[in-house]
């Protein structure tokens, strides 16, 4: 049976949107319609390790805001659970980030879902996808979408693979980074787990599996010894400066007065021994 043909020429098939990221596209793919169902993420989608991902998310956030702080940032944000959609027919084609960091503060309110088609609605520089459920398609997905998406750079992170004493099979690993080049490549520039610099941030991502489940936190340098707090740890390492230079007030006070009331003891005696001297 012959294919079916439209004004006398045969119907292509449609192809799926990864097929614009991996390879270059033949003539008859690049005619082709696109079939962007593969893609779509309806507001009901389920989410796997909602409460493993919330925790990891609170955490760096609250720790990239101290980071702001310590820089002097003003011009940006950092936010989490937004929709991005790039394909102005397709607004169920879109990202769901775990965290995400624009290059400019956004006037609020802030929007439902991201649309870049829209004035003042910009890809993020820099994103974060935490695998859960079927790591397989996230591993090959994710890329090809937030290429398309235009994020300068996505880090995958693989709590599991993180967590395993020994390396999962499928070469899962714990970090992934992907970096968009200036010639628009888009290259896994880190596979593993050591720490990696994140442009966006200026600053290192680590690994910590410190409590029962591992957790990311940010680093001022390689080293992951040099962490940058969080906000509540911030406030509690103040509050106990500030309590310590306060006992420290007082004990040097203490010791001003106990060295006054000395001296006030010795020129009594000094005055004393004049006193019995003069009587002779």
């Amino acid at each position: 049976m012959a294919p079916p043909t439209r004004f006398g020429l045969p119907l292509n098939p449609r192809r799926p949107p990864r097929a614009l990221v991996l390879r270059d596209l033949s003539p008859e793919e690049a005619s082709a319609a696109i079939d962007w169902s593969g893609w779509y993420l309806p507001d009901d989608a389920e989410r796997h390790g909602k409460a493993e991902r919330s925790g990891i998310v609170r955490l760096l956030l609250s720790v990239v805001a101290q980071l702001a702080r310590e820089r002097g940032w003003v011009d940006w944000y950092a936010g989490a659970d937004h929709a991005f959609a790039w394909v102005r027919s397709e607004p169920l084609v879109r990202v769901l980030p775990d965290l995400y960091v624009l290059d400019h503060r956004p006037l609020p309110p802030l929007p439902r879902q991201w649309q870049t088609w829209l004035p003042g609605h910009r890809p993020p520089r820099f994103a974060l996808e935490i695998v859960a459920g079927d790591w397989r398609r996230i591993y090959e997905d994710a890329p090809a979408k937030y290429w398309q998406l235009g994020c300068p750079e996505l880090l995958l992170f693989d709590p599991e693979a993180a967590a395993a004493r020994a390396p999962l099979a499928d070469e899962r690993v714990p970090l992934q980074l992907y970096r968009r080049d200036p010639d628009g490549t888009y290259l896994r520039v880190h596979a593993g787990a050591d720490p990696l610099w994140i442009e966006a941030l200026d600053a290192h991502l680590v690994v910590l599996k410190d409590g029962p489940h591992p957790t990311l936190r940010v680093a001022r340098t390689s080293r992951a010894t040099d962490l940058v707090p969080a906000e509540e740890e911030a406030l509690r390492a103040e509050g106990e400066a500030r309590a310590q230079e306060q006992r420290a007030r007082a004990a040097e006070q203490r010791a001003r007065v106990a060295a006054e009331a000395r001296v006030r003891e010795l020129e009594a005696r000094v005055r004393d021994l004049e006193s019995r001297v003069t009587r002779r």
